[in-house]
């Protein structure tokens, strides 16, 4: 058995592999036809906010040392981030939109976790901060192809992690979840990869309720037939008139 297959990292992968991809369609799903779409992102960008800012939030209330471990690096801090997008995307009252169900649920748990078992919300600081420095950089570049091709585009600033060397962090920051494991027991250990499997069923119960899609992929279905629908009968005049 080589090294990385010893490395819990590793362990946790294979565990929830099969989850991690089904989830990683449905975004992927999701917000590929609205990558256009200021509403929709926004309001993707407005879900994952309530997430990343209880962790953090949660970080500064436990002063546990596994969890000021796990931010190896302060460009792990993105609550101000978000800030500044839902700003640009949904308005100055973005703070008054409504929590979907959804979303309460998964705060919710959160919540029941720093009561009970703190140490399991460092499964959702591993998934949810790798899932931005890898998934979340990719939806990212997404944007930056499909823009609206404007001379100086909006640049998300969750996502921008000029200066530092992502590679790099996301190795430290998997260093530094393996070290924390060494010193679980199996039965910890086996209690956060559970919760791991549960970190991306709440992932996805939240990303469906993102709203917006269904209006988008319909007017993308209406230009589509419309443009059919011309060639078509381009197609027809010429037919007539040779």
């Amino acid at each position: 058995m080589s090294e990385s297959e010893d490395l819990f990292t590793t362990r946790m992968r294979r565990a929830t592999r099969k989850i991690h991809n089904l989830s990683d369609a449905l975004v992927n799903a999701k917000f590929a036809i609205s990558l256009r779409n200021e509403e929709v992102w926004g309001g993707g960008l407005f879900i994952f906010y309530h997430i990343f800012g209880y962790l953090e939030d949660a970080k500064e209330r436990l002063k546990m040392p596994d969890f000021d471990k796990m931010f190896v690096n302060k460009a792990l801090y993105r609550k101000k981030a978000f800030e500044e997008d839902l700003e640009h995307y949904l308005g100055s009252e973005w703070r008054s939109i409504p929590k979907a169900p959804a979303l309460e649920n998964y705060l919710e748990h959160l919540q029941e976790l720093e009561k009970t078992n703190p140490q399991l919300l460092l499964a959702y600081v591993y998934h949810l901060y790798l899932g931005l420095l890898s998934g979340g950089q990719i939806l990212a570049k997404k944007r930056r192809m499909f823009g609206d091709g404007s001379v100086k585009p909006y640049t998300d600033k969750v996502t921008d992690f000029t200066g530092t060397d992502i590679g790099q962090l996301k190795k430290d920051f998997r260093q530094a979840t393996n070290e924390i494991a060494d010193k679980m027991t199996e039965e910890e250990k086996n209690a956060f990869i559970e919760e791991s499997n549960q970190v991306f069923v709440l992932n996805n119960s939240i990303v469906n309720s993102v709203g917006g899609q269904d209006k988008v992929f319909y007017n993308l279905m209406y230009k589509g037939f419309a443009i059919v629908l011309i060639g078509t009968g381009i197609v027809l005049a010429y037919l007539m008139h040779k």
